[in-house]
């Protein structure tokens, strides 16, 4: 009688009918010391790195150890970054396909086109990557003359990849205001459904973990019209509560974002020329409870005042923090990282129908309640206490928007999730 007892929890390798939903890591300048520390610990809930070519000599062994570990490795050639006037740099520039300024169209007509294709599926294969985001633009529109150059490019590297097992993502980088008008953005992914490509990798201006409830509806709707392509689509450049909503809503099948950073998209700074180097962004505490970043000497205030909030917000798993708020505050990259593929890890675990309201009931709703209960605290200090209360509107409106959300979306459609690499990076 015994043998019919399932004991639970059951192991991960006998778990099945649920795919997991994928999480990926663009990995920043000074990222890969914690990265492979992370890797070393056994990580699991990461299926692969994003680098950019600019940073594929300095991130030499995060590759290496990353393909050993049998993760995805995925290139990003910056190519949207390289067609906008503010956002050339000499590191850009030394690139094989970089120029001593930003990009044109016609830089990709052609023989010259044909050649910055080659180049970059050389330096893909050179250096061991998995995969290579296809060299988009940052489109402005249907009408933008860069469709049809961009479809033009997927196409010869593709060709250049040939039967390698290489593979290759349209990455589709649009502004919300486009995205979010039913006519001009079914125009455009018209205009891109030749495109070859084994993943669509959403990356939409003005959009991330800073959206309001009814921008991440709006969002939710437009990525559904993706899904008759038949192929993985991962939110890029996205986290927050409008991530896992997307996520939970089965608009997308993954995710992907920086450490502590890149969790939205805003292409001003691209449009803009460079004034200075500027000194890069700081590393920012995740609290997952109250679904903020904050720097660390806020992170710091905010726990200290009392053992209250502390024991509210401060990290106890000892797997990610063993010495808990010293080590959440002292290594925030590796601490925002594993709370992250956690929260995803558990989202996928729950099947798809019943995904919207456990995200409602376990997410939106504690993260509502947790920050009401921190704003209302009389010796915050005022810095704090402004970031709360404004916190405490959006989040209030945020969980209007998104019970709205579950009860009028139909969910019938559902993103594929990208298969992860067999090995080391192994979940299920």
């Amino acid at each position: 009688m015994s043998d019919n007892v399932i004991r639970l929890p059951r192991p991960r390798g006998v778990r099945t009918g649920i795919a997991p939903l994928a999480f990926f890591v663009r990995v920043g300048h000074n990222d890969h010391k914690e990265m492979l520390d992370l890797m070393a610990t056994g990580e699991r809930g990461v299926f692969g790195f994003v680098i950019g070519a600019q940073d594929v000599g300095r991130h030499r062994d995060l590759i290496a150890e990353a393909r050993r570990r049998e993760y995805d490795v995925i290139l990003d050639p910056k190519t949207q970054q390289m067609g906008l006037s503010g956002s050339n740099s000499e590191a850009l520039a030394s690139l094989p396909w970089g120029m001593d300024r930003h990009h044109v169209v016609s830089d990709f007509d052609g023989s010259a086109g044909r050649r910055r294709a080659a180049q970059i599926v050389e330096m893909a294969t050179e250096h061991g990557f998995t995969q290579v985001l296809g060299p988009t633009h940052l489109l402005s529109g249907p009408n933008d003359p860069w469709i049809r150059r961009d479809i033009r490019m997927m196409g010869w590297v593709a060709d250049e990849i040939g039967q390698s097992d290489l593979g290759l993502i349209y990455s589709l980088a649009i502004p919300m205001e486009i995205l979010r008008r039913r006519a001009e953005r079914q125009a455009v992914l018209s205009a891109v459904a030749d495109a070859p490509c084994d993943a669509i990798w959403v990356k939409v201006e003005n959009f991330g973990d800073d959206a309001t409830g009814e921008k991440t509806a709006a969002y939710v709707e437009a990525c559904r019209d993706l899904h008759e392509r038949g192929v993985p689509v991962v939110g890029d450049h996205i986290g927050g509560l409008p991530g896992l909503g997307a996520l939970a809503f089965g608009a997308l099948g993954g995710m992907a974002h920086g450490v502590t950073v890149q969790q939205n998209f805003k292409a001003s700074s691209w449009r803009r020329p460079r004034t200075s180097s500027g000194g890069g962004a700081s590393r920012r505490v995740y609290i997952p409870q109250l679904d903020v970043l904050l720097k660390p000497d806020a992170a710091k205030a905010l726990l200290d005042v009392s053992p209250r909030v502390r024991a509210r917000c401060g990290c106890r798993d000892t797997h990610c923090c063993p010495h808990g708020v010293r080590d959440m505050i002292g290594r925030p990259a590796r601490h925002a990282i594993y709370q992250r593929a956690r929260e995803i890890e558990g989202l996928s675990a729950v099947p798809q129908s019943l995904r919207v309201q456990h995200y409602i009931e376990e997410r939106v709703r504690r993260v509502s309640d947790g920050v009401a209960a921190i704003a209302g605290l009389g010796n915050l200090g005022e810095e704090l206490q402004k970031v709360f209360a404004k916190k405490q509107g959006e989040v209030s409106r945020f969980r209007q928007a998104v019970a709205h959300l579950a009860e009028s979306a139909a969910t019938d459609s559902v993103a594929l999730a990208p298969s992860r690499r067999v090995g080391g990076g192994e979940s299920q």
